[in-house]
């Protein structure tokens, strides 16, 4: 039984290398999913274990009285959430939730208890960055050009599918491997190892370009140095090192902020992002910091519960922020994610876990479990952690790594050397006859049942999902059958199925797809967008989902209903704004339409793009001295060569402008057919043939794909008739 937890906790580090392609969120939802079969297994083992020993029992220890009231607390805050079902359980975006808090206290304790031998853990940490020196490669051989970079063009992500992801995963690596290093006697063999990984790994956290990171490295590692020479008494070479690479570093951290504006920086990549660091910079995320504020002034004790900073965002959105993300569901900010989650208590105990480990590291008597020079290095990994967590979120990978350290500080706390592990005497304080006959039958089927109810049901739900989105081959029957055995398993990623339903069902609807096809797309999406706001009535993104849908099909007044919810639910998202606008422009009332874009533009003067939608609806309302007064002294002109412009003018039959609208874009895009298309029908509705035939030419000899079809309309033209 103790060699099955052993195995299953050393697969553990072997996590970070998990893709699953036939999930949906490939690099996030297949982790998690790993993560949790895993533990539930390792559980259920250690659990017995437990009834037959208590060499394998958790004891007394801070850490212990923290977590549980870190659960404690949780569990209060999920229950009173909004949405306790996503609290409880998240989704496949995130994997998190109160039910991934469970499988890492879970997973605490297992690791806790069972690696008691400082032998065991070293081995473990050696397989973590064994593990960190192959995502390591990789993201070099992403350099390279070898393997393809997931997320944007140039920051390595590796098998994480995120660069911030990879960053602090390496920056937790990178620490453990300083560790190992300084403390191996192996000789040098083992040493040039460590080193050789150790810049493998620095090496792929600079080019992540991830500032958060960066900035921890620098900040715990000064930290750490600061210890050294503080504290070192023995070691007074050690300490004398330190306090040069302390001014060495101090140094560079002041050069570097002094040339931080020279073209040299600015043109080197992963520093050119550190170097641009400012308030200006940073506004948008100290704007979402400030709503997370107000968020947990609204809730001050418990807070929102997890999974819920959305709510949060939606009713104390920024109008500034037009030009990011607009459904953020994090706080970009660990600390504040806690307060948000869990109010003031959530938020205390969580600090309380550094705080206790920085307590078990520096204690009374830690001299025997640790040297000075451990606890510099392990003190500079926890600073640097929490400096990194300032400015980004966690997820499974860094949560991992963090309660692996707190196992390790908990182990080192409690367990002495067993000499032979493999000696460990039964010490059963019940009936053993009890123990094996009920209590161990009992775990075994426990373990089954989370088994298929956590993990099966997600994982089959998971991989439907994403058939259903890639299925190409099979037309589009196979993808509704698939979308129904999605939304049938009835698992915590509904709410994604539901989405990626939504658009399915709108992507169909507009193809040459069967028509009771489409009715089945639109029939299932509408019943499962109403199941998911009675599920989540407070939540502005699915009464916005709901609208769109009907919008798409022309549902007007049943979707004005939920636009309204929506707009109450973020009355400052001029994200809303624009799409209820749409809904009176495409319902035949204009000026409705134009009351709600001059709101949205009265939030925020400087969002070009409301100022356009503006414009745009005074053109519809047929308001085209408004339009010059909103327009002109921006663009000069209210023929703007965008093409809700040329849909305005079209609409309200002034065809002359739609024809100067396509002969600028024709002058941007030259070589470009499309718009010459465009504007030959332009000139059919003008009534010039001849231009129109000159345009379908012009077409054809730039793309002589198009021939057949440019000369059937030259033909129909010249014959007197509008093709």
């Amino acid at each position: 039984m103790r060699r099955v937890v052993l195995v299953g906790i050393f697969l553990v580090p072997f996590i970070p290398l998990v893709v699953t392609n036939s999930s949906f969120f490939p690099f996030i939802s297949g982790k998690g999913f790993v993560f949790r079969i895993i533990t539930e297994i390792i559980l259920a083992c250690w659990l017995i274990l437990a009834l037959r020993s208590v060499s394998f029992r958790p004891k007394k220890h801070l850490l212990i009285w923290m977590l549980g009231a870190f659960l404690l607390v949780m569990l209060v805050a999920d229950a009173l959430s909004l949405n306790t079902y996503k609290s409880f359980w998240s989704n496949f975006e995130r994997m998190e939730g109160y039910i991934t808090l469970l499988h890492l206290v879970a997973y605490f304790l297992v690791i806790g208890t069972v690696l008691r031998a400082e032998k065991l853990w070293t081995r473990f940490f050696q397989t973590v960055i064994g593990v960190s020196t192959l995502v390591s490669a990789y993201a070099v051989f992403q350099l390279l050009g070898i393997f393809v970079i997931h997320q944007g063009a140039t920051r390595l992500d590796a098998t994480m599918g995120n660069a911030t992801y990879l960053a602090v995963y390496l920056l937790f690596t990178s620490f453990l491997t300083v560790f190992l290093w300084l403390r191996d006697k192996n000789g040098i063999g083992m040493r040039i190892t460590y080193g050789v990984i150790l810049f493998l790994q620095l090496f792929g956290l600079y080019n992540t370009a991830t500032r958060g990171a960066l900035l921890g490295l620098v900040g715990g590692t000064i930290v750490a140095l600061i210890c050294l020479v503080l504290f070192e008494r023995v070691h007074l070479k050690s300490r004398r090192i330190a306090g040069g690479a302390l001014i060495v570093m101090l140094v560079m951290v002041i050069g570097f902020a002094l040339i931080r504006d020279s073209n040299f920086l600015q043109n080197k990549g992963p520093l050119s992002r550190l170097a641009s660091i400012s308030l200006a910079e940073g506004q948008p995320r100290f704007q979402v910091w400030n709503m997370a504020w107000q968020g947990f002034k609204e809730k001050p004790i418990f807070g929102w519960g997890q999974e819920s900073f959305n709510y949060v965002f939606n009713k104390y959105y920024n109008p500034e922020m037009y030009g990011q993300e607009q459904w953020f569901d994090r706080a970009h900010n660990v600390f504040l994610d806690w307060l948000i989650a869990g109010g003031i208590l959530g938020f205390s105990v969580y600090l309380g876990l550094y705080l206790s480990a920085l307590y078990s590291i520096w204690r009374s008597g830690g001299d025997k479990r640790f040297s000075v020079i451990d606890k510099a290095i392990l003190t500079g990994l926890i600073i640097a952690y929490g400096i990194n967590n300032i400015f980004v979120f966690d997820q499974l990978v860094s949560y991992l790594m963090f309660f692996s350290l707190l196992a390790y500080l908990y182990t080192k706390d409690t367990a002495t050397e067993l000499g032979d592990y493999n000696k460990v005497s039964l010490d059963y304080r019940l009936d053993k006859g009890t123990t094996d006959r009920i209590f161990v039958p009992a775990i075994v089927v426990l373990a089954v049942v989370s088994l298929y109810f956590v993990n099966v049901k997600g994982i089959l739900q998971s991989r439907a999902l994403t058939s259903a989105l890639h299925q190409r081959s099979e037309g589009p029957s196979k993808n509704l059958e698939l979308f129904i055995k999605a939304v049938s398993y009835d698992s915590f990623g509904q709410a994604e199925v539901r989405e990626q339903l939504a658009q399915a069902a709108y992507a169909f609807g507009r193809s040459n797809a069967p028509i009771e096809i489409k009715q089945a797309f639109f029939d299932l999406t509408k019943t499962e967008l109403l199941k998911q706001i009675a599920e989540t009535p407070q939540d502005a993104r699915y009464q916005l989902f709901m609208a769109t849908f009907l919008n798409n099909f022309q549902i007007y007044d049943e979707a004005l209903k939920y636009y309204d919810m929506a707009r109450a639910l973020s009355p400052q998202k001029q994200s809303i704004m624009f799409e209820l606008g749409s809904l009176y422009i495409n319902n035949g009332d204009p000026n409705k339409a134009l009351d709600i874009f001059k709101q949205a533009l009265d939030l925020e003067p400087n969002y070009v793009d409301a100022r356009k939608t503006y414009g745009v609806g005074a053109i519809y309302a047929k308001r085209l001295d408004l339009a010059r007064e909103i327009l002109v002294p921006i663009y000069g002109t209210i023929l703007v060569p965008d093409s809700r412009f040329i849909n305005a003018f079209a609409a309200i039959g002034d065809f002359d402008s739609v024809a100067k609208l396509w002969q600028l874009v024709i002058k941007d895009s030259p070589n470009d057919p499309a718009p010459r298309l465009s504007l030959a029908a332009t000139y059919l509705k003008l009534g010039q043939r001849q231009a129109a035939v000159a345009e379908i030419q012009k077409a054809i000899e730039l793309n002589p794909g198009v021939k057949e079809q440019g000369e059937y309309y030259i033909r129909e033209i010249q014959a007197g008739r509008n093709p």
